[in-house]
């Protein structure tokens, strides 16, 4: 039987930095990775393809919803195309879990394939400020969670992981919370997450009638630009992005051409972080939020109409 496991978690949680640590810790399984992005272009994976690994994009929406059917046609060519032996699915940061788990309970594929482990990402740093705000879409992902993992809690004191902890409690009793440092975890501690008793009743799934992907509550902007960046002024457009005559940015990530190098970011909810890349590429960048104003955003990175794009 084909393992396949789903790893879930809001915009912005760190679901690409666990599947990186993921598919680096089964390097010796046949591994392919389904991406879901929510926007245009897709980035999360280039970062992981151009590490060596197998991955197939879905972009321009949901495969919860509208995506659906085109999922279950591209599960099928996965599963009869390359053959894996595992299959890890990173659905957007706003799918809906509950409809994921049920295509995989399909008919045509429930003979070849088993759910493996479910795991939601919760964001340790703005996970109690987003359950504010998008409270009733949070209870899918956390309820139908067979482990859940609390990440970036090297930067949060102990009294908010208690309070993101009795949060958790109060919808799912059963699944292991995880709150290890994820960048002091071994790949064989990284592997058993995958191997934790998966406590979930199928015939019994929990489901929510809000679903902001199919309900247009969300925008994202695909953007490309040639301008160059350095950092300071990648940092300075970055936190500019949190005033709010942008709109309300929730998750921006892309590259941008350096001086001399690339340049790798990732913004969450106000945090960003800039790397430098080691990949050569023009500037591409996706962003997504509530009531984006795209001609500002556009301003910000200035973007130019036409030109030559290498990715």
């Amino acid at each position: 039987m084909i393992k396949v496991d789903i790893v879930s978690g809001f915009l912005g949680a760190g679901k690409t930095t666990l599947i990186k640590k993921l598919l680096t810790a089964y390097k010796d399984e046949k591994v392919v990775l389904i991406e879901n992005e929510f926007g245009d272009i897709g980035i999360d994976g280039d970062i992981v393809e151009k590490d060596g690994f197998d991955v197939v994009e879905i972009t321009s929406g949901c495969i919860c919803c509208i995506m659906k059917k085109d999922f279950v046609t591209l599960f099928e060519k996965v599963l009869c195309e390359y053959k894996p032996e595992r299959v890890i699915i990173e659905p957007t940061g706003i799918s809906i879990l509950s409809e994921i788990i049920e295509v995989l309970k399909l008919e045509q594929f429930k003979n070849i394939c088993e759910i493996n482990s479910i795991i939601t990402v919760i964001d340790g740093i703005s996970y109690m400020e987003q359950r504010d705000v998008f409270g009733e879409f949070f209870e899918d992902q956390i309820i139908n969670a067979g482990t859940l993992m609390i990440s970036k809690s090297q930067l949060a004191d102990s009294e908010l992981i208690d309070k993101i902890i009795a949060s958790l409690r109060e919808l799912n009793l059963k699944a292991p919370i995880i709150t290890d440092n994820w960048s002091k975890l071994t790949q064989e501690e990284i592997k058993s997450l995958l191997d934790l008793d998966l406590n979930i009743d199928f015939d019994n799934l929990f489901y929510t009638e809000y679903k902001p992907c199919s309900d247009n509550q969300f925008d994202a902007l695909a953007i490309k630009t040639s301008k160059k960046f350095n950092e300071e002024s990648l940092a300075e457009a970055l936190n500019r992005l949190k005033e709010s005559e942008f709109g309300m940015v929730i998750r921006a990530k892309g590259f941008l051409k350096g001086k001399g190098f690339g340049l790798e970011f990732s913004y969450a909810n106000g945090y960003f972080e800039i790397y430098k890349s080691k990949f050569d590429s023009t500037g591409k960048l996706c962003i997504i939020g509530k009531n984006l104003e795209d001609k500002k955003i556009k301003e910000l990175f200035q973007t130019k109409i036409g030109g030559l794009f290498k990715w």
